[in-house]
């Protein structure tokens, strides 16, 4: 391989900063997406994308972060269904699908009122990873270490909560006050990665690494590590074809993603075909 090729991106500053944001992006997601296909949470993880579209709209409109905005409507999904549930016998899809078409129209309301920003909300509807600022990258590894640094302190936790919550509640743990920090948690990998590949695709990289790593094992650490694995590699080559080809690089990284999922399927159903022949 011509060493010149792989390193040509490096010489501009903003390929640097893609790569770097889109690894922190990957790195976080597969933590939180391991958990999150574990236990059947990608229509959640959805609908915050979503509602944060509306928060981007609000930010943008008030001339407040957007990131901070996002989080807040992410939030107010995430913990709007445990709310919901809680208070009513609507379950939790119902709660869920209430809460995210809702907010979601608010969004669009939002953005039919001022025009001039549809621009900006499409490059964050679709990403736009190679605009990303030096200022972004420190609000992206803020929020990469929040989330992993609660994910690595409450780890056990979080697995007894999830896979065993009666054992959790006959020992003690507050069950629904974990599940409502995973919750925000989930909330706060999305709007992180928002602004590497958009409100759109952020569900894809997610959600598809980890179920890649799915395939391969059940056990949870191992899943998550095979999940940055295939998250990292997924981004980084993903910009490398971005870059070579002049593809849009928040679609091309989760296009790769997806390709990793469907040659690992193919390789897998061929394993299994083999041994019973």
């Amino acid at each position: 391989m011509n060493l010149e090729l792989v390193f040509e991106p490096f010489q501009y500053a903003f390929m640097v900063r893609a790569f770097l944001g889109v690894s922190l992006v990957a790195l976080v997601a597969a933590a939180v997406g391991t958990f999150v296909v574990l236990k059947g949470l990608a229509f959640m993880g959805d609908a915050i994308a979503h509602t944060a579209f509306t928060g981007i709209a609000l930010g943008l409109l008030i001339g407040i972060s957007i990131h901070l905005s996002a989080l807040v409507f992410a939030l107010f999904t995430a913990l709007g269904v445990v709310v919901l549930t809680r208070v009513s016998r609507v379950k939790d899809d119902t709660a869920l699908a209430i809460i995210f078409t809702g907010v979601f129209a608010l969004g669009i309301v939002l953005l039919s009122t001022s025009p001039s920003f549809v621009g900006d909300l499409n490059s964050l509807l679709l990403g736009s990873v190679l605009a990303i600022q030096p200022g972004e990258i420190a609000v992206i590894a803020g929020f990469a270490l929040f989330v992993l640094a609660v994910l690595g302190l409450f780890f056990r936790r979080f697995v007894l909560v999830f896979f065993d919550p009666l054992g959790a509640e006959a020992a003690g743990f507050p069950a629904v006050a974990f599940q409502t920090l995973f919750l925000a948690l989930i909330a706060a990998a999305i709007v992180v990665s928002i602004r590497a590949v958009g409100v759109v695709l952020v569900v894809a990289l997610l959600i598809t690494p980890a179920a890649t790593a799915g395939l391969i094992t059940k056990e949870l650490k191992r899943q998550m590590a095979l999940s940055s694995v295939f998250g990292l590699a997924s981004s980084i080559f993903g910009l490398y074809l971005s870059y070579f080809f002049g593809a849009p690089p928040g679609a091309t990284v989760v296009l790769v993603a997806t390709s990793l999922f469907v040659v690992v399927l193919a390789l897998q159903a061929l394993r299994r075909t083999g041994g019973k022949a």
